[in-house]
């Protein structure tokens, strides 16, 4: 009766070993070809983005931005963006304006009162830990090419 639950415990590990998250590796040249295949994929609101991997409790995707997105906050996940290319303002905290939850775990709005601005660039690492709103706006003309990457808090 004993070699039952060994037998099960041991099925249970295996599982768990075939779904281990794995090496993965993205290049500059690689981020420069996403940049171009994001272009051709910009929607109405001038973003376009492309899961690179979901490993679980975090995960990344690169993000494409030609207009300023809306304010967001994440209730569950806190972010950090790799600036790859292009430059943005980036407002954190403060207060949401008009806010509406798209999700049980996601608020949008359409502005921050009284937040702080940042001006990021290529090269640029930044975190927003959960429950911080933020926006990031693109001025006319330009665009921001990131990776963000998603972490369970």
């Amino acid at each position: 009766m004993k070699s039952v639950p060994i037998f099960l415990l041991l099925a249970a590990l295996s599982v768990g070993a075939a779904d281990a998250p794995t090496f993965a590796l993205w290049t500059g040249a690689d981020a420069k070809q996403m940049a171009k295949d994001l272009a051709g994929k910009l929607n109405a609101q001038g973003l376009a983005t492309q899961k690179l991997a979901d490993l679980g409790n975090y995960n990344f995707g690169m993000t494409l931005r030609r207009k300023s997105g809306s304010v967001e906050v994440h209730l569950k996940m806190a972010d950090v963006f790799v600036i790859e290319s292009g430059e943005a303002d980036l407002v954190v905290g403060g207060t949401v304006a008009d806010p509406t939850n798209s999700s049980p775990t996601e608020i949008r709005g359409t502005s921050i009162r009284n937040g702080t601005e940042h001006h990021v660039t290529a090269g640029d690492v930044l975190t927003i830990p959960a429950g911080m709103p933020h926006q990031m706006k693109v001025a006319p003309g330009k665009e921001v090419l990131y990776m963000a990457i998603k972490v369970a808090q």
